[in-house]
């Protein structure tokens, strides 16, 4: 195995001994991703609690908000913890649920982590409920003063797919 590899395997089985996250998260897109039918992400995916901070202060030209099942929480471990990070695995399946705006139109796709749910969890028990939770957390978010950008770049690419070329 070599270093990286090595390395790689590490990460991915320190994050495993952290509890489950079951939340929305955001992630800033360049353009909405084709998530129907669902598909399976390549590598790990940065995700923040705070849509702010996601996007870059809204600067992104396409918000996506993932309900995450099996993300892990590293906000506690980060370099910057203010950035409230949220990390999918690999291999995660995404499959999109819902679009909504911002309030200058652009898209927000709402994604669901096809995954065990957790009884505990407590998320919106309809779509409607949920589309309106993330509405209010952007509307929320777009209220309030920009943030700090510490990574740019970090939480804002292209989702990456196992079925991509």
């Amino acid at each position: 195995m070599t270093d990286a590899a090595g390395a790689a395997l590490a990460l991915l089985r320190a994050l495993e001994r952290l509890p489950a996250y079951t939340g929305v998260v955001f992630h800033g897109l360049p353009g909405v991703p084709p998530l129907k039918p669902a598909r399976w992400t390549r590598g790990l995916t940065a995700t923040s609690r705070d849509p702010r901070i996601a996007t870059e202060n809204f600067s992104t030209p396409a918000v996506a908000a993932i309900v995450s099942r099996t993300g892990r929480n590293i906000a506690a471990f980060a370099a910057n913890p203010a950035e409230q990070e949220i990390v999918l695995p690999p291999e995660v399946v995404l499959l999109e649920v819902a679009r909504i705006s911002l309030p200058d139109g652009r898209p927000v796709t709402i994604i669901e982590q096809l995954a065990e749910q957790d009884p505990s969890a407590s998320l919106p028990s309809t779509l409607e409920a949920l589309a309106d939770q993330v509405q209010q957390t952007l509307q929320s978010a777009w209220e309030s003063a920009d943030v700090p950008i510490t990574t740019p770049g970090k939480f804002v690419e292209p989702f990456f797919f196992l079925d991509d070329e």
